[in-house]
């Protein structure tokens, strides 16, 4: 019987290390793809990138943390939750907007990632239920070839699929009722004001909860910087 015991737990120790092991590699394979574009992003801006990628769009930041990604965008919201941004396998994935926006030029942009625990992809973006963090980070910067844009944050919160958070097409009455419900399930408050004449981005992404339909969800206030304020 006490062999049994031993066999068994010695055989789970190494189901656990084996996935230790994956989960480790993976993030490792992550970390250096993601030097590589940042690189490339630092020396050539997006041209050289999206000769690699033409889904390549923009790029993401966030300063004093990981975020600092490509983003990609193409026919569905599903491909580039397995690849990265060469197009190839990948757990962690890439940083997308959803196929139906025209991105920074809708009333709502959305921006999908996963949590991944060495804060890469949106591993941090759960911090933001937290006020002292969000006022800490409160902006992101997206940029494109042309553009850039400084994301302010205004609400965060935990939610489900059940609220239908992701809807692209208002009416203006619409829009301010989305505004009045996510500010009132936001967890922050901070002291960005949006109108229904303000464009909004949000970044959702899955929690590290067993239930499928759990999401925490960041939403930023979209400003188009002036020319002199990119340089």
């Amino acid at each position: 019987m006490r062999k049994s015991i031993r066999a068994l737990s010695l055989i789970a120790m190494i189901i656990c290390a084996t996935i230790i092991i994956r989960h480790y590699f993976s993030y490792h394979e992550v970390t250096g793809q993601l030097e590589e574009a940042k690189q490339m992003m630092a020396k050539d801006k997006l041209s050289t990138l999206q000769q690699q990628n033409a889904n390549i769009i923009g790029w993401l930041a966030l300063e004093n943390s990981r975020l600092d990604n490509p983003v990609l965008q193409t026919s569905d919201n599903d491909f580039y939750l397995k690849h990265n941004y060469l197009d190839e396998k990948s757990r962690g994935g890439s940083i997308f907007a959803d196929f139906r926006n025209e991105v920074m030029e809708d009333r709502h942009t959305i921006f999908y990632g996963h949590v991944l625990r060495n804060g890469t992809m949106f591993g941090n973006l759960p911090k933001f239920r937290e006020q002292a963090y969000a006022e800490a980070h409160p902006v992101f910067y997206y940029e494109t070839n042309d553009k850039k844009y400084a994301l302010h944050v205004f609400a965060a919160y935990e939610t489900t699929t059940e609220f239908y958070y992701i809807e692209t097409e208002f009416t203006d009455e619409t829009y301010a009722q989305f505004l009045s419900e996510i500010q009132q399930r936001s967890d922050i408050e901070m002291s960005v004001q949006m109108t229904v004449a303000d464009k909004m981005a949000t970044f959702s992404t899955c929690t590290t909860s067993q239930n499928d339909k759990e999401r925490f969800v960041v939403h930023v206030k979209i400003v188009e910087l002036e020319k002199q304020e990119v340089e």
